[in-house]
């Protein structure tokens, strides 16, 4: 009787699992137990579906069956879409379609049309249904999938198409959904603002170009905002279009009129960066330029003083160089110094949060203070083995550092942040302008933001294929531009949890090592002392 109690409890515990997990199949539902909350909507999402006026048509093409962990993608897809209209009330609609169920019985037969090119290579020609999804800048990738036992290539499609009015973006492939609420939220507002925000490039003071020196910056920046190059050639005020302005890398000192500009532009309450340099560098030939900004003393007057000594660091990055040895050239990656990582940003911004691995090449330091009205952060650091290397810098990379002997002086600052309300370097002459022109304004008239960086090469296309400085650029913008929240969602994941942020290399070894094998040697040790105690029992029984 017990027997068969046990039995249909166990067969009703196993039909209740199987009853549930077919429900999930169908009913939305999700509990979040991650520590940033990587898996609920984040406060800039629900802001940006909740303030829709007109409807969003979202139409994700997936390939049906996929195998994993491609279908766990689609999955995901459809239960974060399934939110989104929630959320919105109905403003997000979205359709899943599979390519293949749209084909055309002529299509069907197309694809049994296999051609070869004069090399051989064999081909077929593309059916209607590929044709308008590559037309929309869809094209399939190949997978490999194990069918009929046999492992086959096979073409699937994993896209999204967002349309607002006449307006459409896509997302080609979706690969990583880790940021694809991130991806989602930016399209949605792109496509449903009124304004496209624009970023002014300064130039005219010798400036690396942005379609020579910031290609990737460029393409990076115009997915979501219009990047112009300007030149006030004489004038004392920007352009009111401009809603943020980038100052990067001028060879020589910007003349008054222009640092008033400057100015004035950050008291109506808008955004400016800084990225200026003490040299710049031929990364081919390492062979310096001087540069000379002029923006030291207008800089100071918003609490953040550029120095004007490069920092070396022994955490950095590296360099390439070729050597001949005999009949051969061998390319040897060397540390290089003058390439300083910032191992882990800080500050408490949402610029910096959860960065780590930033490379910020011939950068000078920085001297941060805070000024009334206004809160100053550094976001990133040298290292605790970082030096200031006297002027003119050897920039040799082949240098002999065995020859010298280098004291560290570290940290020292390399990037800054100042937002607030700022007091104008030219606040004594703000009631004294001279009869015509327009009067100057001594106080910012809102909240003001400025970045600062003591070099403009960090950006670089020579530097930006590395991922911590290409969402540093990124994260700038969004923080001049946009709302802070949205900035908070794409780094939710990028932080890890860390008992401390600065640990010996022996402490980090031993560590990772004891999280590797301690605990199966200390179940073996149990298994050891459990067996010990078992012989020694037996050994006391007498029969």
């Amino acid at each position: 009787m017990t027997r068969t109690i046990s039995t249909v409890f166990i067969a009703a515990v196993l039909g209740i699992l199987v009853l549930v997990n077919a429900l999930g199949l169908r009913l939305f539902g999700r509990v979040d137990v991650t520590r940033d909350k990587a898996y609920t909507l984040s406060k800039a999402t629900r802001d940006t579906l909740t303030a829709l006026e007109e409807p969003v048509v979202v139409t994700a093409y997936f390939t049906e069956q996929l195998p994993a962990p491609y279908s766990s993608n689609a999955r995901y897809v459809r239960d974060l879409l399934e939110e989104f209209r929630a959320v919105s009330k109905g403003k997000v609609a979205f359709e899943f379609v599979d390519p293949q169920s749209q084909e055309t019985d002529a299509d069907k037969e197309a694809k049994k049309e296999v051609k070869q090119d004069i090399f051989g290579r064999r081909f077929r020609d593309q059916t209607s249904v590929e044709k308008e999804l590559s037309g929309q800048g869809i094209q399939p990738v190949e997978i490999r999938v194990i069918e009929e036992d046999q492992q086959q290539t096979k073409r699937a499609y994993m896209a999204i198409v967002i349309k607002h009015q006449e307006k459409k973006e896509v997302i080609p492939l979706v690969q990583n959904v880790s940021s694809l609420e991130y991806d989602l939220t930016t399209l949605v507002r792109k496509l449903t603002r009124t304004k496209t925000p624009v970023i002014g490039v300064l130039q005219g003071h010798g400036e690396p170009k942005l379609d020579e020196k910031y290609r990737y910056l460029l393409t990076m920046l115009s997915q979501m905002y219009e990047v112009r190059p300007v030149e006030l050639a004489g004038k004392e005020r920007f352009d009111d279009t401009l809603d943020a302005l980038y100052v990067m890398g001028p060879k020589t000192a910007l003349p008054p009129n222009e640092l008033k500009a400057v100015d004035q532009f950050l008291m109506k309450g808008k955004a400016v960066a800084f990225f200026l340099d003490q040299v710049h560098v031929d990364v081919r030939t390492f062979q310096p330029t001087d540069a000379t900004h002029g923006m030291t003393e207008l800089l100071a007057s918003y609490g953040v003083t550029v120095g004007n000594r490069l920092v070396a660091d022994v955490k950095s990055g590296n360099v390439s160089i070729s050597e001949r040895r005999g009949f051969m050239v061998i390319n040897q990656p060397v540390p290089y110094p003058f390439l300083p990582v910032a191992q882990r940003l800080e500050g408490d911004s949402v610029v910096s949060a959860g960065l780590a691995d930033v490379l910020f090449p011939f950068a000078t330091s920085l001297e941060v203070k805070q000024v009334e009205g206004t809160t100053a952060t550094v976001l990133a650091r040298s290292s605790n083995k970082s030096w200031l290397e006297g002027t003119p810098p050897n920039l040799n990379p082949q240098r002999d550092w065995r020859a010298e002997t280098i004291t560290p002086t570290g940290p020292h600052p390399l990037m800054a942040q100042v937002a607030g309300t700022l007091k104008s370097h030219y606040a004594a002459e703000a009631t004294q302008s001279a009869s015509g022109a327009a009067p100057l304004i001594g106080q910012s008239e809102k909240e003001a933001r400025v970045v600062v960086v003591g070099t403009s090469a960090l950006f670089q296309d020579d530097f930006m294929q590395n991922r911590g400085n290409q969402v540093l650029a990124l994260n700038v913008a969004d923080w001049l531009l946009l709302d802070p929240a949205l900035l908070a969602m794409r780094n939710r994941g990028l932080a890890l949890p860390v008992l401390q942020a600065e640990l010996p290399d022996s402490t980090r070894n031993l560590v990772k090592f004891g999280n590797a094998f301690g605990l199966p040697l200390l179940l073996a040790a149990f298994g050891l002392v459990r067996w010990r105690m078992r012989e020694a029992s037996r050994a006391t029984v007498t029969v």
